[in-house]
């Protein structure tokens, strides 16, 4: 994977806000942002048919027209039911004669959802290509999993934002406050793919988007590891595991990130103390995006990570269940429990999700 080295950046849009946006994330590292409108670029057409190949289209064009490494996003909604729709037309379905209108958007959605079964899963997704002059290019996306709900809730957010409620939560993007949106959200975890491939994950920490710690620093060995996932889950092959369910260790929230390993000890922990009633299962994994330390063990009991215990904002894709596995005896885990179960009594919270 290609690293950013230069000093200036132009940003493939005429967004001003998003300029504002990648200017706070990149100015810690004294590189300069100079979006398309500040060139006098005119907007390349979008005529792909998927995220990536209309965020290259706009990146190269930026690229190849000032001599610059060029950033460029695309982004949208996928509903399941309608076949991926609207996909890349997700802006397109709103607009009318009188500029864009997601309320209208949104009940078309919804219309032709009327006749199929519920619930209707959906997906955000924002992929950003980061493009070179000479041609060549690095893809970064992230993806939010949910379900759709009617009538829309919240007046917060845009576009599709108050009918997508978010795997794991309560609120919809709509009802959310923009902080809260922000640690979950699609194009964050695009942003966090960015930082962690092209610049290493450093500019977030520089900026205090997020804390300088360990939970920053991707374990290369562990990308060419066999990676473990302990749970109750019955799962298949091409399965998805996602952030947003409900955490082992007694937080009472729903988890942001989704905890892996490469020692299978560590996956049998998390497997036994799995919430649920279903057997545990241990499924060897493939992250979809970058991995970190967790910082619980880490950082908390184990400096130097021995345990190769990781952590990761995007969903593992599963590889195949592991059936040959020896779990602890029932004394073992029952004595673990105790401790987690004295630690909430205490007020103390077990894991920093």
């Amino acid at each position: 994977m290609r690293k950013f080295t230069g000093d200036r950046l132009v940003l493939a849009t005429h967004n001003a806000g998003k300029k504002v946006e990648l200017d706070a994330l990149l100015a810690p590292l004294g590189i300069g942002v100079i979006s398309a409108k500040e060139w006098g670029l005119p907007e390349p057409a979008e005529t792909e048919t998927t995220f990536a190949g209309n965020a290259r289209i706009k990146a190269h064009f930026a690229a190849q027209a000032t001599g610059l490494p060029a950033l460029a996003d695309d982004s949208g909604i996928i509903i399941d039911a309608l076949d991926g729709q609207p996909g890349v037309y997700t802006a397109d379905w709103a607009e009318t004669p009188r500029g864009r209108d997601f309320a209208l958007a949104m009940a078309k959605a919804w219309v032709m959802l009327s006749d199929k079964t519920g619930p209707f899963t959906a997906s955000f997704n924002s992929t950003l290509c980061l493009a070179w002059p000479d041609g060549h290019d690095e893809i970064y996306e992230g993806r939010v999993s949910g379900i759709l709900v009617w009538p829309p809730r919240g007046q917060n957010g845009f576009g599709y934002d108050p009918m997508f409620l978010p795997l794991g939560q309560v609120l919809t993007f709509g009802e959310m406050t923009p902080a809260a949106k922000a640690k979950i959200s699609h194009r964050t975890l695009s942003f966090d793919a960015l930082l962690a491939g092209a610049f290493d994950g450093m500019a977030r920490a520089a900026s205090g988007a997020l804390p300088a710690s360990r939970d920053l620093q991707i374990d290369r060995r562990a990308e060419s590891a066999t990676l473990y996932h302990g749970t109750r889950a019955v799962l298949k092959s091409g399965d998805m595991i996602v952030p947003g369910h409900m955490t082992n260790y007694g937080t009472g929230k729903a988890a942001v990130h989704v905890y892996l390993s490469a020692t299978l000890e560590a996956a049998i922990w998390g497997a036994e103390l799995a919430q649920g009633d279903g057997l545990p299962r241990i499924y060897t994994v493939e992250p979809t995006g970058p991995i970190y330390d967790d910082p619980n063990l880490t950082d908390k009991k184990f400096p130097g990570n021995p345990t190769k215990s990781y952590r990761t904002r995007q969903p593992l894709r599963v590889v195949d269940e592991l059936s040959d596995w020896q779990g602890h005896s029932p004394e073992q885990i029952a004595a673990i429990k105790a401790g987690l179960e004295k630690l909430k009594s205490l007020g103390v919270q077990a894991v920093d999700d």
